[in-house]
C-alpha cells in the first residue's frame, strides 16, 4: 500500500491518480465500491482531477470501511490510500486523524506527505474551492455554489459578526471585501504534518514543487517507490501534468507576487493587477495585510476592483478599526 498525506487541496487526487497511471495500471482497487475499477487515462475536470475517484475517506467511521477493505485485498501490485483532514471539526478530529496516520504507518509500505511551506498559505486564499464542492456546515449537504459555500462558513465562524456588519446594510462588494479582511486570517491554514509522527519515514513533497516542477520531481518519487515509471505512459502524463499545472496559475501568481504587490501599494509603483485575475477573497487577503501588518487600510468605497497597485496606493489612509478584536479561523 502507498499511502498520501496531504494538506487539504492541494493535489493529492492528481499525484495518487498519478502513481498507478505511471506504474502502468489500467485499473485500480475501489474500496468504495468493493471492487477493481478502470483507471481514467486523463483525470482532469475543469477545476481539479476529480474524473479519477481515490480511495479518499472523509470521516473516521469512513476511514475504518476503507483502510479494512483495502488491507484485506489481496494485489499484486499496491494500493493506494489518499488522507488529509475529517470534514467537519469534532472534539475527537484530531486524535481521530492522529490514529488513523498511524494505523496506516502500521500498513503502508510507502509513505507520501505533501504540505505547504508557511509562505505559501495564501494558495488557499481564493473565493472559489478547488475541490468545487464542500459540505455545508449548516446542514452537511453537499454543494457546488461558490457563494452558498462562502455565506454558510460565513454564518458558521463569524454569525455574530457578520449580523452586525449586515444590520448596517454593508453588503456591497467593497463591504464585503472589508469584513473578509477583518475577519479573516490568511496566514492559519490546516496542515497535515502535526499530525503526523515525525519518526515515520516518509517522501516529503512541497506543494511549490508539485505545482510547479513535479515533472521531474516525479522522477525522484518513483525511486524512492522503487517502481518503474511506464516509459511509454511519461510523456502523456507530462502533458496532462501541464494542463493542470494551468488550473493553478492564478492561484500560483497570487503567491508568488504577493510581497510585490503589497510593496507595489504601499510605494506607489505602477503595477498591473488585472494580469492577477484577483477574486475577492484575493482582495481581501491584501487589504487584511495592509490593516494587520502595516495598520492602513484602503478608502474602498464604491471601489468594485483593485486594477493598480498605484489605485491602492492613492487610496491608503490609517486603520481605524480595533485589531484587538481580530476573528482568526482557519481556512
Amino acid at each position: 500500500m502507498i499511502a498520501v498525506l496531504t494538506d487539504p487541496a492541494v493535489g493529492g487526487t492528481f499525484l495518487t491518480w498519478s502513481l498507478h497511471y505511471l506504474a502502468g495500471h489500467d485499473v485500480y482497487f475501489s474500496a468504495k465500491n468493493n471492487s477493481t475499477v478502470e483507471l481514467p487515462g486523463n483525470p482532469l475536470t475543469k477545476i481539479n482531477s476529480h474524473n479519477f475517484i481515490a480511495n479518499q475517506p472523509l470521516t473516521i467511521d469512513e476511514f475504518t470501511q476503507v483502510f479494512d477493505c483495502l488491507i484485506h485485498q489481496p494485489t499484486d501490485t499496491f494500493h493506494t490510500v489518499y488522507l488529509h483532514n475529517f470534514i467537519h471539526s469534532t472534539e475527537s478530529a484530531d486524535a481521530d486523524l492522529e490514529r488513523s496516520i498511524d494505523l496506516i504507518a502500521e500498513h503502508a509500505e510507502k509513505i507520501v506527505v505533501v504540505s505547504n511551506s508557511e509562505n505559501s498559505n495564501l494558495y488557499h486564499a481564493a473565493y472559489e474551492l478547488r475541490s468545487g464542492t464542500a459540505h455545508l456546515w449548516s446542514t452537511n449537504k453537499v454543494v457546488n455554489d461558490p457563494d452558498e459555500i462562502f455565506n454558510d462558513f460565513v454564518e458558521h465562524f463569524f454569525k455574530h459578526s457578520a449580523d452586525k456588519w449586515n444590520a448596517l446594510e454593508l453588503t456591497d462588494p467593497w463591504d464585503r471585501r472589508e469584513f473578509i479582511a477583518l475577519n479573516f486570517d490568511f496566514n492559519k491554514t490546516l496542515h497535515i504534518k502535526p499530525n503526523v509522527d515525525p519518526n515515520i519515514s516518509c517522501y516529503n513533497i512541497d506543494t511549490m514543487e508539485l505545482f510547479n516542477t513535479f515533472d521531474h520531481g516525479v522522477k525522484d518519487l518513483f525511486e524512492y517507490l522503487e517502481i518503474p515509471i511506464a516509459n511509454e505512459r511519461y510523456l502523456t502524463w507530462c502533458d496532462i501534468y501541464h494542463t493542470w499545472q494551468e488550473q493553478h496559475r492564478n492561484r500560483m501568481q497570487f503567491v508568488w507576487y504577493f510581497d510585490t504587490i503589497i510593496n507595489g501599494i504601499l510605494h506607489g509603483e505602477d503595477i498591473d493587477l488585472t494580469r492577477f485575475q484577483l477574486d475577492l477573497v484575493q482582495e481581501a487577503a491584501i487589504q487584511n495585510h495592509l490593516i494587520y501588518n502595516y495598520n492602513f487600510n484602503l478608502k474602498t468605497w464604491q471601489l468594485e476592483k483593485f486594477t493598480n497597485t498605484q489605485q491602492l496606493h492613492n487610496l491608503l489612509e490609517s486603520n481605524f478599526h480595533d485589531l484587538s478584536k481580530q476573528l482568526v479561523t482557519t481556512l
